[in-house]
């Protein structure tokens, strides 16, 4: 069985898809992708909490549009066959169905809206298909509100994952805040829910020193199991044309409780790696050497890879390319893995589908 431990499921991002309003939700995504594009600009003080004259606009066919000084820009964070700027369960069974792809885990990123009642939804409409994680507030987790929405998250919606964005806590100026012990209580509910958590971390100038924050977390809470989401990032670590990883981001990864998620054709565009991604198989060759194969997931970042290479390619250029991976250890990495830490089901009876008369 094949299981993509990163996938997304959404409704219309130019709506509050969740959030209080559809302006905090529109002023969260243009603050994200505005300081990808200017970084200089997001590096200020108050940048997060500060209002940004830029006109943005959820545009159509993948695009996230602004205007400067007359001038318009935009940024290609879709790819353009995503009309609408929407995928819902149907679309995404289609295409996992094209793959080859059996089930899929989504994550909870709030870029796409806080979805923790939409994946409820898509999981009890198609229980073979996904696997639901949850959100909460990371920056109010020591509040007692937030660990009740925790429970919840697990007792009623029957999620067995949390989504939990360290990334954000550069919005406060604190990068390493979530290691703060402020919030040891509601990692000690985690434990004694028995769930897994998969981290999100900025891609930024400050990763590594996020990671090292994350090690110290990973030896206080050895009980949880963590998935790294985006594994291995490559862009804090390209130099002329290669990317070299540190020992240390290595010794980080071989904490007992903690995996990497393979999902390198979604970082292809900034690096500039084309399908098969050669130079990503050798990274992986590495990781898979160094680490081990019950270390690894596969994920694909749908429907955002398709801005790099189709989904059934960000499957293959494992599968096909990287045949230095043993057969039984692949398929720990295709979903034995994600299985075992988010304890999924794997015997749940298909829901009714049309069959598949021939291929095209």
């Amino acid at each position: 069985m094949i299981i993509d431990c990163h996938m997304h499921v959404f409704p219309f991002l130019a709506g509050a898809s969740g959030w209080e309003s559809v302006k905090s939700h529109v002023d969260f995504l243009q603050k994200n992708l505005y300081s990808v594009a200017r970084p200089q600009v997001a590096a200020e003080p108050g940048y997060w909490t500060s209002k940004l004259d830029i006109n943005f606009r959820v545009g159509k066919y993948g695009r996230f549009e602004w205007t400067e000084n007359g001038v318009d820009y935009y940024r290609q964070l879709m790819p353009p066959s995503l009309q609408e700027q929407t995928a819902p369960a149907e679309f995404i069974m289609v295409q996992m169905e094209h793959a080859g792809v059996d089930m899929s885990v989504l994550q909870n990123c709030k870029l796409y809206g806080k979805l923790n009642d939409y994946f409820a939804e898509c999981v009890r409409k198609y229980p073979d298909k996904f696997v639901g994680t949850g959100e909460i507030n990371e920056f109010e987790a020591d509040k007692e509100s937030e660990i009740k929405k925790l429970r919840h998250i697990v007792k009623n919606l029957g999620f067995n994952g949390l989504f939990y964005e360290a990334g954000r806590f550069i919005e406060i100026s604190n990068a390493t805040g979530f290691n703060d012990q402020k919030f040891d209580r509601f990692w000690r509910e985690v434990s004694d829910l028995g769930i897994a958590v998969l981290w999100n971390f900025t891609q930024s100038k400050v990763y590594m020193e996020q990671m090292r924050a994350f090690g110290d977390w990973a030896d206080r809470f050895p009980e949880i199991p963590s998935l790294v989401s985006m594994g291995f990032c490559a862009r804090p670590f390209k130099q002329n044309g290669r990317v070299e990883y540190p020992k240390e981001l290595f010794d980080v990864f071989k904490k007992p409780n903690v995996l990497a998620e393979l999902v390198y054709p979604i970082q292809a565009g900034p690096v500039g790696w084309e399908y098969p991604f050669q130079e990503a198989n050798k990274l992986i060759k590495q990781q898979y050497e160094e680490l081990g194969p019950q270390k690894l997931c596969w994920g694909s970042d749908m429907p955002n890879v398709e801005r790099n290479c189709t989904y059934r390619q960000s499957l293959t250029h494992l599968t096909k390319h990287c045949d230095f991976i043993k057969p039984e250890d692949m398929e720990l990495i295709l979903g034995g893995n994600i299985t075992r830490i988010m304890k999924i089901k794997t015997d749940i009876p298909p829901t009714l589908r049309p069959k598949l008369a021939d291929v095209a």
